[in-house]
C-alpha cells in the first residue's frame, strides 16, 4: 500500500487540475509537480492510515454515498478526476465541501472512530488489522482534523491523492 497525501490548493491551482480533469497523463504530471515544487498552500500526509481511515469513517465503502458523506469525503473527496483509478486516486473537493468534512471531522471521537475501526468488513481488513493499526490510523486522522480545519478556514480546495 503506498502513502496517501491531501493538497490544499489555491483557486488556479486548483483550477489548473480541473481543467485536466479527465486527463489521466496531464493529471499524472500536476500532482507531480505539485508535490515537487510545493505549489500547493499546504499538505497533509496520511502515509498508509488513509485505507484504515477511509474505512473506519465511511463504514468500510470505498463508495461515494450520500448516506456516507461527509465520512467518505475525507478520502474520497467529492469526485474522481482521473479515469484509471486502478493505478491512482485522485479526488477532489471544493471549498464548500472542505467546510463540511472539517466541521464532520471536528466533532468525530476517538470511540466512534475505533467503533468504526472495529466494525469494518473483513473484505476490507489490512493484515495489520489490530489495536496497533487503529492506534496508528487514529493517530494520522489527528493530522487530517487539523488540516482541513486550515484548509476550511482559509477557503481551500483539497487533493487528495494516492498511487497503488
Amino acid at each position: 500500500m503506498e502513502l496517501g497525501v491531501h493538497f490544499a490548493l489555491s483557486d488556479h491551482v486548483a483550477a489548473e487540475l480541473l481543467d485536466a480533469r479527465g486527463d489521466d497523463d496531464r493529471l499524472d504530471a500536476l500532482v507531480e509537480d505539485i508535490e515537487e515544487t510545493g505549489r500547493s498552500e499546504f499538505s497533509c500526509d496520511t502515509d498508509k492510515a488513509w485505507d484504515p481511515i477511509l474505512c473506519s469513517l465511511s463504514n468500510g465503502g470505498y463508495q461515494r454515498a450520500p448516506e456516507n458523506w461527509p465520512a467518505c469525503g475525507v478520502i474520497l473527496g467529492d469526485e474522481d478526476l482521473n479515469t484509471n483509478t486502478d493505478d491512482q486516486l485522485i479526488t477532489y473537493m471544493t471549498p464548500n465541501r472542505v467546510a463540511e468534512v472539517a466541521s464532520y471531522l471536528a466533532e468525530i471521537t476517538e470511540f466512534e472512530f475505533g467503533a468504526g475501526y472495529d466494525a469494518m468488513p473483513l473484505d476490507d481488513r489490512n493484515p495489520e488489522y489490530g489495536v496497533d493499526e487503529r492506534t496508528y490510523a487514529w493517530g494520522w486522522l489527528q493530522e487530517v482534523v487539523d488540516f482541513f480545519q486550515r484548509a476550511a478556514r482559509d477557503d481551500r480546495h483539497v487533493v487528495f491523492t494516492v498511487r497503488f
